[in-house]
């Protein structure tokens, strides 16, 4: 457990007996789900916000109480050819800021830096969870940018006539873009929740913060929806590419059966073995047969090169 007492420009490190005791300063503090539950008789927060720390089975959202606000929140990142997801849950009040996260992830030792380096800017709850979203997005734009790039390489390739299986690369894609279509949407719909500040929790000077907040992650939201179509269009293109090459096969097939098709009837003509057929008895009957097929395959195939069948 991490307790800081937050004063106007800096953080001081304190313990659970302070946070118990003193009712005029404001704390942040950094929990696993165990330990708010051996402390929660002092909080006083819903069993359900409990059992949602401990189980992490819940998408985000966030609770709106008398006394309180309870979020669910995942923090992503890159991991192999997907994301990596971890929940952070949180609870603000008038005095506390409690994360609850089951490991101690990265993003605190980034707010710690953020603070510790703001010099003498005010301090406040609100501030640090606005710092926690603020870091949730801020490199969403260069994610966005890279998954763009991947998705126009792949279009160059098959726009480009690459042989090569591209439904594995389009439905990975397709994947990427609705997880975070689902990590949009209800991070969009928590940080709504907070500008409204139904229990008047957060200080009315602090939602300015989190309007901004909204609108990039509306921004964001818009991104993924156009990469989405992109990859839609890719997709199209892909199966109007294998249509191409499905026509072209058929076209050689064709043109091959329009070409053998005489043959096959001269065969079947001289096949007949009738004694009164001349070409049998003739000198040159087997030579004028095989020019007049070698005639026939030429006059065909110059008749499909004129016709620009093949």
């Amino acid at each position: 457990m991490l307790i800081y007492r937050i004063s106007q420009d800096s953080l001081i490190e304190s313990k659970i007996d302070n946070v118990i005791h003193d009712k005029e300063n404001k704390y942040w503090l950094i929990m696993t789900p165990d330990e708010l539950e051996e402390n929660n008789e002092f909080f006083r927060f819903s069993v359900q916000t409990i059992y949602d720390c401990i189980h992490n089975e819940d998408t985000p959202k966030l609770d709106v109480y008398d006394n309180y606000s309870f979020g669910i929140l995942n923090i992503i990142g890159p991991k192999d050819s997907f994301f990596s997801v971890n929940e952070l849950n949180f609870y603000i009040t008038k005095n506390y800021l409690i994360f609850v996260s089951k490991n101690y992830l990265d993003i605190y030792r980034e707010i710690q830096n953020e603070i510790s380096h703001r010099g003498s800017l005010r301090i406040s709850t609100e501030k640090i969870l606005y710092s926690l979203i603020d870091k949730m997005t801020l490199k969403d734009y260069n994610m966005l940018s890279n998954l763009e790039s991947e998705i126009s390489d792949v279009e160059e390739e098959v726009l480009g006539g690459k042989i090569k299986d591209y439904s594995k690369d389009i439905v990975l894609l397709k994947n990427k873009l609705l997880f975070l279509k689902k990590h949009y949407e209800p991070l969009l719909d928590i940080v709504e929740n907070l500008t409204e500040n139904e229990n008047e929790i957060l200080d009315k000077t602090s939602i300015t913060y989190f309007v901004i907040l909204f609108n990039r992650i509306e921004r964001l939201n818009r991104k993924v929806g156009n990469l989405r179509d992109y990859v839609t269009q890719i997709r199209e293109s892909y199966q109007a590419q294998l249509d191409i090459n499905l026509n072209n096969t058929m076209k050689l097939f064709t043109v091959l059966t329009a070409v053998f098709s005489p043959l096959t009837l001269i065969v079947g003509w001289y096949g007949m073995n009738f004694p009164t057929m001349p070409e049998f008895h003739w000198r040159y009957g087997y030579m004028f047969v095989i020019l007049l097929s070698l005639s026939v395959l030429f006059f065909c195939l110059w008749l499909f090169k004129k016709k620009k069948l093949w």
